[in-house]
C-alpha cells in the first residue's frame, strides 16, 4: 500500500522544489536519524554514515523539482538511500585489494563448497526462469548487462520507476525462492 505524503510534507515538498532551503532543513531534520542508522547499521563507520547522509540529500537537493510528484517521500527517500549504500559499498569492494591465497580461499575450494555453490547457482537460475518476461528481461539487463535502471527504461521505453519495480520485485522473487529451498 502506497503512503500519500500528509498535507504539511506536500506543503514542505513544494517549498523545498521552489528552493526554500529552510524547508530544505526541516526535511533533513525530519529524516536525516534514520537514514543516518540505516547507513550506519551497513556501513559500520559513522563517518563514512554521515558523508553518505550529506551526499543523499545532496542529491535530494539537486532533484528537488520533482518533489511535489511523489506520493511517498519517505520511501523515495529510503530507495535512494538504499541505492547509494548499495553504490559505496560496491566501490568499496571495487577499490579493495584483491585477497592473497589463504584458508577462507582454501575452503571455498573445497568439493563441498564447489557443490553448494553450484547447486545455489541452479536455484537461482530456476528462481529467474519463473519470473515473469519483464523482470526477467529487467533482471537481466541489470545484474547480467550491467546497465542502470535509467539505461534500461530508455532502452525499453519505460518509466524509471517501471524498471526500479521489475528489479526490486524479481529480486524479492528470487530471495523468496531461495529461502522456500532452505538457501
Amino acid at each position: 500500500m502506497i503512503q500519500k505524503n500528509d498535507d504539511s510534507e506536500r506543503r514542505l515538498l513544494r517549498l523545498v522544489a521552489e528552493g526554500h532551503r529552510p524547508s530544505f532543513t526541516d526535511l533533513y531534520d525530519r529524516y536525516w536519524k534514520k537514514i543516518y542508522a540505516t547507513s550506519l547499521h551497513y556501513l559500520k563507520s559513522p563517518e563514512w554514515a554521515q558523508d553518505l547522509v550529506q551526499d543523499i540529500f545532496l542529491k535530494v537537493w539537486v532533484k528537488r523539482q520533482i518533489l511535489p510528484e511523489i506520493e511517498d517521500f519517505g520511501s523515495f527517500l529510503f530507495i535512494l538511500a538504499r541505492n547509494e549504500l548499495l553504490s559505496a559499498i560496491r566501490k568499496k569492494v571495487a577499490a579493495a585489494p584483491p585477497p592473497e591465497h589463504n584458508e577462507a580461499a582454501a575452503a571455498a575450494e573445497l568439493p563441498d563448497n564447489v557443490l553448494n555453490l553450484k547447486q545455489t547457482e541452479q536455484l537461482i537460475a530456476d528462481a529467474i526462469a519463473q519470473l515473469p518476461p519483464q523482470q526477467k528481461l529487467v533482471f537481466m539487463l541489470t545484474r547480467q548487462a550491467g546497465l542502470s535502471h535509467e539505461a534500461i527504461a530508455r532502452q525499453l521505453g519505460l518509466n524509471t520507476r517501471t524498471v526500479n519495480n521489475h528489479a526490486t520485485r524479481a529480486l524479492l522473487h528470487i530471495r523468496q525462492y531461495l529461502q522456500k529451498k532452505g538457501q
